[in-house]
């Protein structure tokens, strides 16, 4: 079975360490390198392969909101989770629409971190609870002035799109065509100006659809 690869980047050497040392016990984990910076980062993603990036924000030089910004465009297929002690809401906006798949706090244990890199690997997003707390109440705050643009049975399908499902079977657990489903999509993709899956999912969990 082939091992997720690992990059782990924090300034703090003890913290650092500490996380490699949890991910490590893991028999399906790999930890490829560490960076204590985000040019160290930038070096070590175009020599080594790694499936998924934990970054903290507070980096010398490049912080870790640049880092992240600059792996998802050089490196698209890496997952980016960050680590941090930072729950400010403007902070975890900025690094949703960035494109991070999961945002943790330092207070995670190993069962969360094990957790959130196996449901990105997936094509998912994990954010700990605390931070799921942030977004939601931020969310709340806008939803005098926001009006959600998708209809009940659009959000059905969005939230069986987040479950893997196909066209085929969202018709068949729907009960509706094939073409309608079709249909539905490209709505749903207008309407939330999304131009992939992934956009999709970003925008439905950020406007808490997805659980």
């Amino acid at each position: 079975m082939n091992k997720v690869k690992l990059l782990i980047a924090d300034d703090h050497a003890i913290l650092r360490d500490g996380v490699v040392s949890l991910l490590k016990a893991e028999p399906s984990f790999n930890v490829v390198a560490t960076a204590g910076n985000g040019n160290e980062v930038l070096e070590l993603i175009e020599k080594k392969e790694v499936d998924v990036c934990l970054l903290d924000i507070n980096m010398p030089g490049l912080d870790g909101m640049e880092t992240a910004k600059l792996v998802r465009q050089k490196k698209p297929g890496i997952k980016v989770i960050i680590l941090t002690t930072y729950n400010d809401k403007e902070i975890i906006s900025e690094l949703i629409h960035i494109g991070v798949s999961g945002y943790l706090l330092k207070n995670s244990d190993k069962q969360e971190l094990v957790e959130a890199v196996n449901r990105v690997l997936k094509g998912r997003y994990y954010f700990s609870e605390e931070v799921e707390h942030i977004i939601l109440n931020g969310l709340s705050e806008k939803k005098q002035v926001e009006v959600m643009p998708l209809s009940e049975r659009e959000i059905q399908i969005v939230r069986l799109l987040a479950k893997e499902y196909t066209n085929s079977k969202i018709a068949t657990e729907l009960t509706i065509s094939f073409r309608t489903v079709e249909s539905h999509r490209k709505n749903i993709m207008q309407k939330t100006k999304a131009n992939n899956l992934a956009g999709l999912l970003k925008y439905a969990y950020s406007r808490g659809l997805l659980k």
